[in-house]
């Protein structure tokens, strides 16, 4: 995604339409499904121009608005990893994660989606670093198509010690919790960037002893 028509701007920061870059969007949710209209142009979109000044993010010198994300990839003791249906753009399987806020390190963002997402804590430590990636092509609600992605994994013996009340509970742009094996989940659709790790990382996924993400 281009953002150069907002360079004209004092202020970049807004929620703008996909089609004719008005900022006057609304947001709503048809059949399940988080969606926004335009006011201006009066279309519909599964997504908007989202520049928001908490979340880190900038622009290439081609104009491409980037984004930084991270997320956590939940394993339990029979190699079963947790996913969830996205109700956000993109609409597909995903594993907890979120966007990192400016000037927050990447493994607190981790752990703070992770409690947010799903209502799991991680004790300090316990994520590895899987992968440190630049992805084009991982589009997101907020209007970007290129996410710096950090992916962790938090091994558990049971999951139900770490999640609040004793299970997962979606809490946000999410439904139908599911713990699926890695070849489980290539047969599924998952988001571009969990499909891109576990195609790269899987062996680390699988692992045990490689070096934790503060080591």
């Amino acid at each position: 995604m281009n953002i150069d028509f907002l360079r004209l701007r004092d202020d970049p920061h807004g929620e703008f339409c996909l089609y004719c870059h008005a900022e006057a969007v609304t947001w709503m949710v048809v059949d399940g499904r988080k969606r926004c209209s335009c006011a201006a142009c009066g279309r519909e979109a599964e997504r908007a121009v989202v520049v928001d000044p908490r979340v880190s993010w900038w622009t290439g010198a081609d104009g491409e608005y980037w984004h930084e994300s991270a997320g956590v990839f939940v394993r339990d003791r029979r190699a079963r990893f947790l996913f969830f249906q996205r109700t956000a753009f993109p609409y597909s399987l995903t594993v907890p994660a979120g966007h990192v806020e400016r000037g927050e390190d990447a493994e607190c963002a981790a752990t703070r989606e992770l409690w947010e997402e799903v209502g799991i804590r991680a004790a300090e430590g316990s994520l590895r670093l899987v992968a440190d990636e630049y992805l084009r092509g991982d589009v997101c609600r907020r209007g970007s198509d290129a996410h710096r992605w950090h992916a962790y994994l938090l091994a558990v013996d049971d999951y139900r010690e770490a999640a609040a009340g004793g299970e997962v509970a979606v809490k946000e742009e999410g439904e139908a919790p599911v713990w699926l094996t890695l070849d489980q989940a290539r047969s599924r659709r998952t988001t571009f960037a969990v499909e891109r790790i576990i195609g790269q990382c899987a062996e680390k996924l699988l692992a045990d002893g490689f070096p934790r993400a503060s080591e």
